[in-house]
């Protein structure tokens, strides 16, 4: 069966049916890694994520797929969701841009969305600086991000349990030593 990129995954009362969401970020992603502009992000030497993370922010965020996504809601996605959510270095911002080109041609290509040219037009030139900007900025970072990123700051392996769980201790024992300076709070 092919794949209805314009398939409701939402209930009446605007509630995301999981298992069916799931479903549809699968085979997305499969079809998008699979694709000719997939295929040359791997080739670049990428591996594809950062477009199931923008498929999975758009859905549990904003309520939109990508055939309803708006270049605002794309935008919403990119520079407030990204940098206050994913623990990622800004260094990242590039790559991150660099996948989504590819991902919104993709979708143009073989979905003929009319909204892939605009998002497209959201990720130009200056979409990768916007983007390091943004995820480098301590303001704009969530409290979980905020953790992560202090750990990082601090030395830890913030990608392994282990790492996590150093960090967990040395703040915890920091927060009751009253030497360790509290999480800065969104906004």
């Amino acid at each position: 069966m092919a794949f209805n990129i314009r398939q409701s995954l939402f209930d009446r009362d605007g509630m995301l049916r999981e298992k069916a969401a799931e479903q549809y970020k699968e085979q997305l992603s499969k079809l998008f890694f699979e694709s000719p502009e997939g295929q040359a992000l791997l080739d670049e030497g990428t591996e594809p994520g950062w477009s199931d993370m923008m498929v999975d922010f758009g859905m549990s965020y904003l309520g939109v797929t990508p055939a309803t996504m708006s270049p605002g809601d794309l935008r919403e996605i990119l520079f407030d969701l990204f940098p206050r959510k994913v623990s990622a270095e800004a260094d990242e911002a590039p790559e991150v841009i660099r996948e989504l080109q590819y991902f919104w041609k993709f979708i143009e290509r073989e979905f003929h969305l009319k909204n892939a040219a605009a998002c497209l037009n959201i990720l130009d030139d200056e979409a990768a600086s916007e983007l390091k900007e943004e995820m480098s900025n301590p303001a704009n970072f969530g409290m979980a991000k905020s953790f992560v990123m202090m750990g990082k700051d601090q030395g830890f392996d913030m990608s392994t349990e282990e790492g996590l769980r150093e960090w967990m201790e040395t703040f915890n024992a920091g927060i009751t030593a009253g030497t360790q300076p509290r999480l800065p709070l969104p906004g």
